[in-house]
Parts: C-alpha cells; sequence; structure tokens
C-alpha cells in the first residue's frame, strides 16, 4: 500500500487506540481528526499477531537427535524472532495462522496487559505487545513522511485481574508493562488517557453548549462510563479547541469494568455455536455430554483453558466411546476443532453472527462453520444473543448507577461509542435507566481515537498538518 507523504520538517503526533478487539491510529489536524489506514484502506487492524516458526541453522541439527521439525517445535517466540521470524498482524495475521497453525499466534495482547503472571511470561507478553506498537508506529511513519515518535494512548479506567484489596495494582501492572512495550517500540514521549475521556473529546467537538454528558464506552474488552462537562470554554463560543489540556475539573466521575463485547462473543459461541458440535445432547446412559470442553475451547482469552483443551483428545475420544453414532458424530467435530486449532475462529464467528443481529432486524442469522465440516451451518437467533449480552447488560446497569452517584449529576445527554455499543439490548439499557435524555452514537470505533489524537496534539503543541492518505 501506498501513502501519501510530506517532507516538511517536525514532528507529528498521533492518537493509538491500542484496543483488545482493534488497533487505530489517528493524526489531528485544522480539519479534525484523520485515523490513517492500517491495513489495506481499513482504519482497524485486528489486535492479532502471528509469528511464524523458522527452520534451524542446520549447523544447529549436528550433534543432535532432533530432526528438524522437533526443533522448530521446541523454538521460543524469541528463538523464531533471532532466526528472523517477520511477525504479521491484523488480518494477515488471522490468514497465517489458517496457513501456519504451528506458528506463534495471539490474540488481543491487551487483554493479558493486567495479568499477574511470572516475569518469563511477562516478558513474551511484552515483547508481543512491543512487535504490535511497533508495527503502528511504522505505519503513522510512513503516512507522514516521517519518524513518529510521539503518541497520546488510550487506557480503559480499570483493566481488571486486580484484588479487591487493591484495585489499582492490575492498572499500575498493565500501565508499566505498556509503557515499556512502547518505548522498545521506538515511541520516545508517550502520555495515557482515559478512553472514555477521549470520546469525550470527540463529542465535545460537535456541542454548541455547555453540557453534562453521559460517555458510555463499551469495548471488546472494557466497558467504561464517564461523566463529564463538556462544551465551548466560554460563553459565545462555537466549538471545544480552545479548551485547555487538562481537563480534570471537568471530569465529574469515571468507572470501569473488565467486561466487553469479547464476553457476549464467547457466551454466544458456547450456547449458539457449540450445539452444532454436540453440546446438549446425551450419551447412551442418559448423562449429558461433558460440557467442560466446549467451555474451555471457546474461552480464547484464557491461556490455561486452552492448553487444557489442547489436551482433552483423551476425554473427547472416550465420550464418542459412550454415545450412539448420531451423536458420536457430531461430538467428534469438537475433536476436529481441538486438532485444526481453530477456537479463535469459531469465537470469531460468533462475533459475526453477533453484528449481524444488532445491525439488523432479523430475527436470527446463519453462521457457516465449514472449517470444521464442509457445508456445517447453524442458525442463530435473536433471543441467543439476547441471553449472551445479558452480564454486560447487567454490568452496564451496575456501572452507569454508579457513575452517576458519584458523579451527583443527572447527565443531559448520552454519548455511546465503541463496538459493541451497537446492540439495541445494550441501548434499550441505559434508555430504561435514563428515560428521555437524548442519545447520539458514536463511531463506534472512531471516537476514541479521534480524541486520544486530539489530546496528543494540545499536550505536544500543534504541527504541521500530515497530508495522510485517509482509512475508509
Amino acid at each position: 500500500m501506498t501513502r501519501a507523504r510530506q517532507s516538511s520538517e517536525g514532528a507529528h503526533r498521533v492518537g493509538v487506540d491500542f484496543g483488545t478487539s482493534n488497533c487505530l491510529v489517528a493524526f489531528a489536524g485544522p480539519q479534525g481528526p484523520r485515523p490513517i489506514a492500517l491495513e489495506g484502506d481499513d482504519a482497524t487492524l485486528p489486535s492479532v499477531v502471528q509469528v511464524p516458526r523458522m527452520p534451524p541453522p542446520a549447523a544447529s541439527l549436528v550433534d543432535t537427535p532432533l530432526d528438524a521439525y522437533e526443533a522448530m517445535q521446541r523454538q521460543s517466540l524469541a528463538d523464531a524472532l533471532a532466526l528472523g521470524a517477520r511477525a504479521r498482524f491484523g488480518r494477515a495475521a488471522l490468514a497465517a495462522a489458517q496457513d501456519d497453525p504451528d506458528g506463534f499466534f495471539f490474540r488481543s495482547p491487551k487483554s493479558f496487559l493486567a495479568a499477574d503472571i511470572d516475569p518469563v511470561h511477562r516478558a513474551r507478553f511484552q515483547r508481543i505487545v512491543s512487535l504490535m506498537l511497533a508495527h503502528l508506529r511504522e505505519c503513522a511513519s510512513e503516512a507522514a513522511g516521517r519518524p513518529i515518535t510521539q503518541a497520546c494512548f488510550g487506557r480503559p479506567v480499570n483493566f481488571g485481574n486486580g484484588t479487591g484489596r487493591d484495585p489499582q495494582l492490575a492498572n499500575s501492572r498493565a500501565l508499566s508493562l505498556l509503557e515499556a512495550a512502547a518505548r522498545d517500540a521506538g515511541w520516545q514521549e508517550i502520555l495515557f488517557e482515559f478512553e472514555p475521556v477521549a470520546a469525550a473529546l470527540d463529542f465535545e467537538r460537535s456541542l454548541q453548549r455547555r453540557q453534562v454528558a453521559l460517555i458510555v464506552d463499551i469495548g471488546g474488552g472494557t466497558t467504561d462510563c464517564t461523566v463529564a462537562l463538556l462544551g465551548p470554554a466560554a460563553a459565545g463560543e462555537a466549538s471545544a479547541r480552545s479548551q485547555p489540556v487538562d481537563r480534570a475539573d471537568d471530569i465529574l466521575a469515571s468507572v470501569g469494568d473488565r467486561v466487553g463485547g469479547n464476553d457476549a462473543d464467547t457466551a454466544l459461541a458456547f450456547a449458539g455455536l457449540m450445539p452444532a458440535l454436540g453440546l446438549g445432547l446425551h450419551e447412551r446412559s442418559g448423562l449429558p455430554v461433558p460440557p467442560q470442553p466446549y467451555s474451555e475451547a471457546v474461552d480464547v482469552f484464557s491461556v490455561p483453558a486452552q492448553t487444557a483443551f489442547q489436551r482433552a483428545g483423551a476425554a473427547i475420544a472416550a465420550t464418542c466411546r459412550r454415545c450412539d453414532e448420531t451423536v458420536a458424530r457430531q461430538v467428534r467435530r469438537l475433536e476436529t476443532l481441538r486438532e485444526t486449532g481453530q477456537t479463535l475462529w469459531l469465537v470469531t464467528r460468533a462475533e459475526a453472527a453477533k453484528l449481524a443481529l444488532s445491525e439488523s432486524a432479523a430475527t436470527q442469522t446463519v453462521v457457516a462453520l465449514e472449517r470444521i465440516e464442509a457445508g456445517l451451518s447453524t442458525r442463530v437467533g435473536a433471543e441467543r444473543l439476547g441471553r449472551a449480552l445479558e452480564p454486560l447488560r447487567l454490568a452496564l446497569e451496575r456501572l452507569i448507577t454508579e457513575v452517576l452517584a458519584q458523579a451527583g449529576a443527572r447527565p443531559e445527554v448520552v454519548y455511546l461509542t465503541g463496538g459493541s455499543a451497537r446492540a439495541t439490548v445494550l441501548q434499550d439499557a441505559v434508555r430504561r435507566l435514563l428515560p428521555g435524555v437524548p442519545m447520539v452514537m458514536g463511531d463506534a470505533y472512531g471516537s476514541v481515537v479521534a480524541g486520544l489524537a486530539m489530546r496528543a496534539e494540545r499536550a505536544f503543541g500543534p504541527g504541521p498538518a500530515a497530508r495522510i492518505r485517509p482509512a475508509r
């Protein structure tokens, strides 16, 4: 892909939305924030990294009992990178993982930022995050025609994985890892901004008067709510461009929790797609087919769950022996899922079904499962999606109630953003809590990164406008 370049002097600053599901990068300019194309003409880059295993040097196999394949299987991520493996990102990474299932594959590295893990695994995750952030910086630098080193990164109100006694411990772990990875990736000047606050800055551009706004950001991994005083800084001003950098006094309250659209995807994959693989059927004894391997399979954000599923071959085979052939045939599809390593793909199929039902009035959608079995498909109904979204709906209602209590103010407008905000069941929940309050739907993916770009421009100072190729 060729991007337009500009050779004027000066550094550019960007907003970086390093999301659980997707990443975006945007420049701020006279015409407003503009996201850049990260993959083809798309502004969104799925948060996926794939690194192939590399054939070992022939000399390293001398005097060892290992053949080349065995040596590759024993490679670590660092080994593969040292041998020249080239990381792939986004949709290209998804395609590469299908062609090379033996490679290293990571989805949603943001989900693990706050995890309390041993130093070895933490260093590995930091390397993965650094690879992706370096790729984003390269894309921004190519778009601008010069190295980009200043960025405002988005962060959720709470990353999760904390403890009840010290809920900020996880946030400290996550920010420490993210900043270290960003500096390893070549970002030199870094600041962080709450994602709902960034969305508020984007929304503020459209306001003609000061008002109290509730900003609800429902992302893939987290849901955040902020109450803020937004609008022109002084009477008669038609825009918010003159607002100060520090808006702390205008933020009345912020809360967040580690629950988001990914949880609904997992639940929908389990309850909506796994019946086609035998879930809910019964063995000859009348006992149900054990559900544990199914729940482990769809829990793609848990390393222990995925490891357990990969070791479940003997248990699945035993289940098949205890079933009639008609049932065993369906359960063997679960073994195909295990053998082919298609758990992530299955959950992405559930995500596609969620979006199809959320963005239309359809009562059901057909989901093709051709990677499990040729011609295999199943139907998912809107009522099933509603049940999958129920935990997220309850969490959303709790967070809104909590943030309004903290703010001590009733909002005059609600601004909804984030990929999962398109679900009508979630929109209806907000309307029930705040009847009569106008609701504005933001750009599902672009609101946060636009605000981050504005925050970066205000913090680092205006620079020459980047003549970038805008994303589709």
